[in-house]
C-alpha cells in the first residue's frame, strides 16, 4: 500500500506517495499528470527501493504558488535538491517524464552530485531540443502548441466542460487503446480540478524561455556542464507527437554513458502505454548499474 505523505521544502508543500526501504528512486512527473503516472512503476519497484513519486508544484495536492516567477527552472531544481535532502538522502535514482524531465535534466547538469542513476522518459535532452528547435521546422511544428499553452488565460480553455480538451489530449486516447480506464480518467480530472491547479500547471510553460518560433531558440542552454557522467536510461516513444525522433540524434555528445530504448508505435507516455515492457528495461538498467 503506497502512503500519502506531505513535506515542506523550498518554503512549500509538495505532496507524495512512498513505499519500500532502501536505495531512494524518485519519480518526477511531466504535464498534465501526477504522482499516479508512475502507479505502475511504484508498484514494481517498491520490493527493491525507497520509491517515492511528488506531486510536483503547483500539481495536484501539492502547493500552488500564484506568481508564474516561482515555476522557473532555478526554483523547480531547489525543490528536487529539497526532497532528497527531506528523505535522509544526498542522492537518489531519478526516473523523469517530460516537464519532469526537463527539470531532471537541468539538475543532472546543474547539480550532478545529486543523480546517482537517470531514468528518462520522452524528455528531449536541453542541448538537442534546443538544436532541433532552432533547425528543424518539424520540431517547431510539433512545439507550436506551446504558444497557446503561455497565454495568460489558456487554463480556462482546458478547464471547461469538465476538462473536456483536457481528456481529449491524455486519457481518452488511452481508453481507446486500452492502457487507461474511466477510473484513471476520474483520477486525472480530479487532480486537474483541485483549486487553482490547471493555471498553476501551465505556469511551467509561462516560465519557460523556450518559445519555438523566436530566435531565443538558437542559443544554447545556460547549464554549467555540457557532459553528464552517471548511467542514463532513456525510454522513448517513437510515435510521440510532441517529440521529434531526431532529438536522440547525437546525445552522446553530451550523456557518456547512455542506454536507448525506443518503442515502436508508442506515444508520449510509455511507462502508461508499456508498463511491462518499460518495467523490465528498468529492472536491467538498475542491474547492470548497481
Amino acid at each position: 500500500m503506497l502512503r500519502d505523505g506531505y513535506v515542506k521544502v523550498n518554503e512549500i508543500n509538495l505532496h507524495y506517495v512512498t513505499e519500500g526501504e532502501g536505495e531512494l528512486m524518485l519519480f518526477l512527473h511531466g504535464f498534465s499528470y501526477f504522482w499516479y503516472n508512475w502507479h505502475h512503476q511504484l508498484k514494481e519497484f517498491a520490493e527493491d527501493y525507497r520509491v517515492v513519486a511528488v506531486d510536483m508544484r503547483g500539481y495536484n495536492l501539492s502547493d500552488k504558488p500564484e506568481e508564474v516567477s516561482s515555476y522557473e527552472i532555478d526554483i523547480l531544481l531547489e525543490d528536487v535538491k529539497g526532497l532528497i535532502k527531506a528523505f535522509g538522502e544526498k542522492e537518489c535514482i531519478l526516473v523523469a517524464h517530460d516537464w519532469g524531465g526537463a527539470v531532471a535534466w537541468a539538475l543532472s547538469y546543474t547539480y550532478p552530485e545529486y543523480v546517482k542513476r537517470l531514468i528518462m522518459f520522452d524528455a528531449p535532452h536541453p542541448y538537442t531540443f534546443k538544436r532541433e528547435l532552432a533547425e528543424n521546422p518539424a520540431q517547431r511544428k510539433a512545439s507550436s502548441y506551446m504558444e497557446f499553452f503561455q497565454k495568460p488565460h489558456s487554463h480556462e480553455y482546458f478547464l471547461a466542460n469538465n476538462c473536456e480538451k483536457m481528456k481529449q489530449l491524455l486519457t481518452k486516447p488511452g481508453i481507446k487503446k486500452g492502457y487507461l480506464t474511466k477510473e484513471d480518467e476520474k483520477k486525472y480530472v480530479e487532480a486537474w480540478t483541485q483549486p487553482e491547479a490547471m493555471k498553476s500547471m501551465l505556469h511551467y510553460y509561462r516560465a519557460s524561455s523556450l518559445y519555438p518560433f523566436k530566435a531565443s531558440t538558437k542559443t544554447p542552454p545556460n547549464l554549467p556542464h555540457t557532459m553528464f557522467e552517471s548511467p542514463t536510461l532513456i525510454i522513448w516513444g517513437d510515435a510521440d507527437s510532441a517529440f521529434e525522433n531526431s532529438n536522440l540524434d547525437g546525445i552522446n555528445e553530451y550523456v557518456r554513458d547512455v542506454t536507448i530504448h525506443r518503442l515502436e508505435g508508442v506515444g508520449h507516455a510509455p511507462q502508461h502505454e508499456k508498463p511491462e515492457e518499460v518495467n523490465r528495461f528498468l529492472r536491467s538498467f538498475l542491474k547492470k548499474n548497481e
